[in-house]
């Protein structure tokens, strides 16, 4: 069972955190309105313990707002405000208890176990398996009887499958329910608890393993009578392979899609409820950074099923939002609701704004200028080449298939003469370095020149030229070379995501499969820390802006920390004003894409930083 306590009482919120954790509770902390609410609306809980006198928003209008939200978890009222007035205030607000401070822990724990068997129909407190009894008033489990004692996750566990008998528990599920936001244990340490489970139900007598595993699913408990099922569990699939990449790619953007309208149905509700209170000047400030919320991640998500209008659209509510709209502005902001709501009601087939690439497994490297033996070696390596006589004619060329992934070449080699050609030729093709650094995505350019001098070095270096060879090596050397700009193995490279956009993380690694990075996605950014050091990775992509911490804020911690200070990172974010590039030089991030986010130009961002 998890719960959410929302106090500012330094004193009062250990004590009280420490006891619900030996009554095996997982427990998160809000020390303010505003953080009760970001935690409030954005996890699941089964109860919130709920202050009335908090700062930057008082519980009272706190709990008014998770209830408009639809968010019906129990809410118990913890405050030192007396009076039957008070009282009537605080259920009418939404409520379902109230208790004045101060108060006996274990009168409270009676009341939250009164709330959760309520919550889960269950009235008769004592949960059973045939003859194991676990009893939530002492946290006693017995078997035929005898008393067993339970590790405290172990005891947890027991207490949440018997709660759900009938249903198919993931380890993502056992982990929300078991542990609070600021832990993340690995999945082996989940199954570790239930090896220990399993071993002391034994121990205690049990005839037989009443935890089963549902192979690629998850735990359940095993029926306790003839006829008994475990349910099925639906999970979300990838398309079938039988149908073609293309197709697979649409069919599973399809199911992300329609997987996520309610939660965008939800958002737009806010956006309304928040657009007609600005009308009667009633727009409370929790209502606005509500809609603010919603519309920033509606303008960050449409982007990435190519509605570039919706997503327009909520970019411009949630400007307009911020700078305390007027009400002369209440029609502007009406239309462009009226636009969006357009694009996302109803069903509709999503056409994807960006198709995965399928890689040639055979390298291209275009040589522009004299051949010098350089394609008869890559093609005994299996690698093609193409050869351009003049720059021009390879501006031309790479201009034909920008857009291409399957048709750009690896690496480019520009064979100067600075010995033989004219001042005129040789600015023809330092031009054409110039240019080149402005591809997207950036290709790596290799100079080979037929000297060694440092202005000639100097002059590539100052064009954007990548790497500086001569004719001194041979053409295996140079080949050899080439293809290390390549081969810096993006398979074994380990990228970590953090956004709270699920429908993009769920998307992204799909698009950068063709480069095999090893991705890890986290939605929830309180739980930073321990997955970065858990997965250790070798760069580092963040949101700008997401509930909690900023992605700004998380790479100032990681620059204070010497392991974690030259990790390379780059920042995601709807907008693209200067100021936000000024910030994140300022922050020790590396580089900056906005959203919605191309997938090749996001791999090749990558692995230019790696």
């Amino acid at each position: 069972m998890r719960i959410l306590l929302v106090d500012d009482d330094e004193t009062l919120v250990d004590l009280l955190a420490t006891a619900l954790a030996e009554l095996n509770y997982a427990v998160d902390v809000a020390r303010d309105g505003q953080q009760g609410w970001m935690y409030g609306s954005t996890y699941n809980y089964d109860l919130i313990i709920l202050d009335w006198s908090l700062p930057q928003l008082d519980g009272i209008t706190l709990c008014q707002c998770l209830r408009r939200q639809g968010i019906s978890t129990p809410i118990i009222m913890l405050t030192s405000r007396h009076g039957s007035q008070n009282k009537i205030k605080g259920l009418d607000a939404g409520a379902d208890d109230y208790i004045c401070k101060p108060f006996d822990v274990e009168e409270l724990s009676a009341r939250i176990r009164a709330l959760l068997r309520r919550l889960n129909c269950d009235f008769l407190p004592i949960l059973s398996w045939e003859n194991l009894q676990l009893d939530p008033r002492t946290c006693q489990v017995t078997y035929q009887g005898e008393d067993i004692s339970f590790a405290a996750k172990e005891y947890r566990l027991l207490e949440l499958f018997l709660r759900h008998p009938q249903e198919v528990l993931s380890i993502e599920s056992i982990i929300d329910n078991l542990w609070s936001s600021m832990e993340y244990p690995a999945e082996a340490t989940v199954r570790s608890h239930i090896r220990h489970l399993r071993d002391k139900l034994k121990s205690a007598g049990l005839p037989e393993d009443i935890i089963v595993t549902v192979r690629g699913q998850g735990y359940g408990l095993k029926p306790s009578s003839p006829g008994g099922k475990i349910a099925d569990k639906i999970l979300p699939t990838r398309p079938t392979s039988a149908l073609p990449k293309n197709a697979q790619h649409q069919a599973f953007l399809q199911a992300i899609w329609e997987k996520h309208q309610p939660k965008r149905q939800h958002q737009l509700a806010s956006l309304e409820r928040a657009i007609a209170a600005l009308l009667t000047e009633n727009l409370e400030v929790s209502d606005r950074l509500s809609a603010i919320i919603a519309a920033h991640s509606l303008a960050g998500n449409l982007g990435q099923f190519g509605l570039d209008r919706a997503a327009k659209c909520a970019k411009e509510i949630e400007q307009l939002l911020q700078n305390n709209p007027t009400q002369e502005q209440w029609l502007e902001l009406s239309s462009k609701l009226t636009i969006l709501s357009t694009e996302l009601t109803g069903d509709r087939l999503i056409a994807p704004c960006f198709q995965p690439k399928i890689l040639d497994d055979h390298p291209l490297l275009l040589i522009v200028g004299e051949d010098l033996n350089l394609s008869h070696e890559a093609d005994l390596r299996g690698i093609k080449t193409k050869i351009l006589a003049a720059p021009e004619a390879a501006q031309t060329w790479l201009e034909e298939r920008q857009n291409d992934l399957a048709r750009l070449p690896k690496a480019i080699l520009l064979n100067i003469a600075f010995n033989d050609f004219e001042a005129s030729l040789r600015k023809k093709y330092l031009t054409l370095v110039a240019e080149l650094k402005f591809l997207e995505p950036a290709i790596p350019v290799i100079v080979v020149a037929d000297r060694d001098r440092f202005e000639d070095r100097l002059l590539v270096a100052r064009h954007g030229g990548s790497f500086y060879l001569t004719q001194a090596l041979n053409s295996s050397q140079i080949i050899d070379f080439c293809q290390q700009t390549w081969q810096s193995s993006s398979g074994d490279k380990k990228v970590m995501i953090v956004d709270d956009d699920e429908a993009l993380l769920q998307i992204l690694p799909s698009l950068l499969e063709p480069w095999k990075f090893n991705i890890t996605t986290l939605d929830d950014p309180r739980q930073f820390w321990d997955v970065l050091q858990a997965v250790k990775p070798d760069l580092l992509i963040l949101d700008i802006e997401m509930p909690h911490f900023s992605g700004i804020e998380i790479c100032k911690v990681m620059r204070t920390h010497p392991y974690w200070c030259k990790l390379p990172v780059i920042f995601l974010s709807v907008h693209t004003d200067i100021d936000i590039f000024a910030t994140r030089i300022a922050n020790g991030t590396n580089d900056f894409l906005s959203k919605p986010v191309m997938p090749l130009q996001l791999a090749q961002r990558i692995l230019n930083l790696l």
